[in-house]
């Protein structure tokens, strides 16, 4: 790879610094929301997974339509910039009111109050991490250094989600032991977090390429985004990989609390921070060694390897999550972890590689739009998990209201667990068996779209 095609460092890091504040836009509804509105404060589950999925519905309109507005904008700042920055500031706002909950009303009220700020916060979301990942794209056209660009977001994100693991733990430490009341702390605390490393790209960053082109109508835009199979396939591997995984997230929570602790909330928030420490550092040491093996094997099988991986960390999850020694459930997040990484880390870089196909066959640049739709998948994956989420722990019997689960109820919990991971993470690899996009391909496509240049080796 020549000079001219590899960024700098600061470039890099300017942009993947937001995937902090993105970690946190994403992730902390899922941490959060159940120990919080249905443990603390009685919201049925079902209300609440009804809650955190419904404004996905409203993402697949919102999200297209972000992602082909910020391609067709033309300001002196950039296409991305501007939006980066009122997306970051409206989630801060939107965060901390979510995290602070209306504890006098009835859980029916206080479900409906989740409801109405989450809708309007994933609105702000929108906004943000549209732009902020299509300005990702397309920093750079060079095969292997979108991969490190990647791997940048990926350090971030690693680094912010420590946070993640956290959040619950400090939510009782600073109510004192009431988590309640110490989750509007918390909602402060990463609401500034969040502001700070939101509005960083929008100040130091701007996307790398020029654009010359003639903009491109809403429809016809969708069109042309969902009619791409290879796209599609990419879609359909990475909402696997998220009902895999999130469907049954929560049921960590309610082991462990049920189960492995016998009730004891404050041991189970110390050991989930821990254990969060263990899988975000496991996956953050990895990632030059991931990086290092998609730029030599490629991506394809790298990313099938990880996800295998990831399918024999969650079979351990039987012994791992036991009373006898808690801390072995440490091996089942330390497994799992680098797959998951490999994840976040080479799709994103794929979504890069299927804009080059695409400008061949429609003659323009897309991020927004491929980032916007991409996005989507991604939150609709996990909208769908956690609606599916709401009523697989009401089916598996549990009730919030009984402080002694009984044993035909963690049963299920656990094998629930361990075996809609290992099933849905399986077939995400057996499908990215068909993709198509190798390094050779890829080069192939940008000697046709610039037959003057002759890319360098990498």
């Amino acid at each position: 790879m020549s000079d001219s095609k590899k960024l700098p460092r600061s470039k890099k890091s300017a942009w993947a610094i937001g995937s902090i504040a993105d970690v946190y836009m994403a992730n902390a509804l899922n941490y959060l929301a159940f120990p919080i509105y249905n443990m603390g404060l009685g919201v049925d589950p079902r209300m609440l997974g009804w809650a955190l999925g419904l404004p996905r519905i409203w993402d697949a309109i919102s999200d297209p339509l972000m992602g082909n507005f910020s391609d067709n904008t033309r300001t002196r700042f950039g296409r991305r910039r501007p939006y980066i920055l009122i997306g970051a500031i409206l989630c801060a706002i939107m965060f901390a009111l979510i995290w602070s909950p209306p504890t006098g009303w009835s859980p029916t009220a206080i479900g409906w109050y989740f409801m109405a700020l989450v809708f309007i916060y994933y609105t702000a979301y929108t906004i943000f991490v549209v732009p902020w990942g299509a300005m990702g794209l397309e920093l750079t056209t060079d095969y292997n250094e979108r991969t490190r660009v990647q791997a940048y977001r990926t350090f971030f994100q690693g680094v912010g989600a420590f946070g993640l693991s956290a959040m619950w733990w400090l939510a009782l430490k600073w109510g004192g032991g009431n988590d309640v009341v110490g989750v509007r702390y918390v909602g402060l605390a990463f609401a500034a977090l969040i502001l700070v490393c939101g509005v960083l790209p929008a100040i130091f960053c701007r996307e790398n390429l020029a654009h010359d082109q003639d903009k491109i109508k809403f429809w016809p835009a969708i069109k042309a985004t969902f009619s791409n199979t290879v796209f599609l396939l990419l879609i359909a591997v990475t909402v696997c990989v998220f009902l895999g995984i999130f469907m049954v997230n929560s049921f960590a929570l309610y082991i462990n609390t049920y189960y492995v602790f016998d009730g004891d909330k404050e041991g189970v928030a110390f050991l989930q921070m821990i254990a969060g420490f263990a899988f975000q550092g496991a996956g953050v040491g990895l990632i030059p060694v991931i990086s290092y093996i998609a730029t030599r094997v490629g991506k394809k099988a790298t990313l099938i390897g990880g996800l295998l991986m990831v399918v024999v960390a969650y079979g351990t999850s039987w012994w791992c999550y036991t009373p006898d020694n808690p801390w072995l459930q440490l091996i089942t997040l330390a497994l799992a972890a680098p797959g998951l990484a490999c994840m976040w880390m080479i799709a994103s870089s794929m979504v890069a590689d299927i804009c080059d196909m695409d400008e061949l066959k429609t003659g323009r640049r897309r991020e927004g739009m491929y980032g916007a739709s991409y996005s989507w998948a991604c939150k609709a994956g996990i909208s769908l998990t956690m609606v599916l989420g709401g009523y697989m722990l009401s089916w598996s019997g549990f009730d919030a209201a009984v402080e002694v689960q009984p044993e035909a109820v963690i049963t299920n919990m656990r094998l629930l667990y361990m075996f809609v991971p290992m099933g849905f993470l399986a077939l995400a690899a057996g499908l990215l068996i068909f993709y198509p996009l190798s390094e050779e391909r890829v080069l192939e496509i940008q000697k046709q779209l610039h037959p003057e240049e002759t890319p360098d080796d990498n």
